[in-house]
């Protein structure tokens, strides 16, 4: 018999940050990160269960595949992706000679495993809030690089 927990076992929340926190790169540049989840998810499937995409950091919850916990090296495959289809200068440019640096991001990748169905609504709902926590808007459904208004219309996010 199934473990009441198997359905979230693969199931974290993660966070990730630009170096700079003042930049806009991540809304300015949201098409091309939505690309990037795109080309990852087509080569190492995961299902997001939500994200938000804020100015500088974004902050998502994903379900890996049964026994597959390589998150983080989905994450560096974003990142590639991300900075090599920037417009402009590519920031590859800006590597050092360690090639796995990229210059754009900080280098941690906080991820937290969700324990249960609670635990993943919670966090579900604390992703959805934090561009109100921020003070970008006053209610969740108004900030526009949500999938809040996926899960709203009762859809799955892309």
């Amino acid at each position: 018999m199934p473990s009441p927990h198997a359905a979230f076992e693969n199931t974290w929340c993660f966070s990730a940050y630009l170096r700079d926190p003042r930049s806009r790169l991540l809304v300015e540049q949201a098409d091309v990160l939505r690309r990037a989840f795109r080309i990852a998810r087509q080569t190492r499937p995961f299902v997001l269960r939500a994200i938000v995409v804020l100015p500088s950091q974004l902050h998502g919850v994903w379900t890996l595949p049964p026994g597959d916990e390589e998150g983080e090296s989905r994450w560096r495959q974003i990142q590639a992706v991300f900075d090599r289809q920037l417009p402009g200068q590519p920031p590859r440019a800006l590597l050092r000679r360690d090639r796995c640096a990229r210059p754009l991001w900080q280098a941690d990748f906080p991820q937290q495993r969700v324990t249960d169905a609670e635990d993943l609504q919670r966090q579900i709902a604390r992703v959805h809030h934090s561009p109100v926590q921020q003070g970008h808007v006053r209610e969740p459904a108004h900030w526009r690089y949500s999938s809040i208004h996926r899960r709203l219309a009762g859809r799955e996010v892309e």
